[in-house]
C-alpha cells in the first residue's frame, strides 16, 4: 500500500476519539504523532522554557498512561519497542520524557494545504 493521508489534530475533539475505553497500539501510535509539535516552539515545563523542535513533545509516562488509560509500565514498554524499531527517540529524566518521531518531516508536510491545492489545481488542468 502506497501513499499517505492527512489527519487534522481536531479529531482529537471528536466523541469517538474521547471514547473512556484504552488505546490499543495503533491508536497510541497515532495519539503521539498528533500530540508532536508540528512547528518549532518554546514550551513552558516548571519554571522553565525548553526549545521543542518540529516532531517533538515533551511528556512523561504519568501523563500518557492517564491519557491512554494505560499502566506507566505499559507506556514505558511502548515507547521502548518503538524506540526499538526506529520509530520514535526518547529521552527521559525523572520530570519529564521528551519524546522525538523519527523521520517526521518526511510523512508531514509543513505546507500542506499549499501542496494540496496545488495539486488539486494540477488535477483539474489535466480534466479541462
Amino acid at each position: 500500500m502506497d501513499g499517505w493521508i492527512s489527519v487534522h489534530r481536531q479529531i482529537t475533539n471528536h466523541w469517538i476519539w474521547n471514547s473512556k475505553e484504552p488505546f490499543d497500539k495503533r491508536s497510541a501510535w497515532i495519539d503521539l504523532l498528533l500530540l508532536v509539535n508540528h512547528k518549532k516552539e518554546k514550551v513552558k515545563f516548571d519554571k522553565e522554557f525548553i526549545e521543542v523542535d518540529r516532531g517533538q513533545r515533551i511528556t512523561s509516562l504519568e501523563k500518557l498512561a492517564e491519557r491512554w488509560n494505560w499502566s506507566r509500565h505499559k507506556v514505558s514498554d511502548f515507547l521502548n519497542r518503538l524506540e526499538q524499531d526506529g520509530m520514535l527517540v526518547q529521552v527521559r529524566d525523572k520530570r519529564k520524557t521528551l519524546v522525538s518521531i523519527e523521520n517526521y518531516d518526511k510523512y508531514q508536510v509543513q505546507n500542506l494545504d499549499k501542496d494540496m491545492s496545488r495539486d488539486i489545481f494540477r488535477d483539474k488542468k489535466r480534466t479541462c
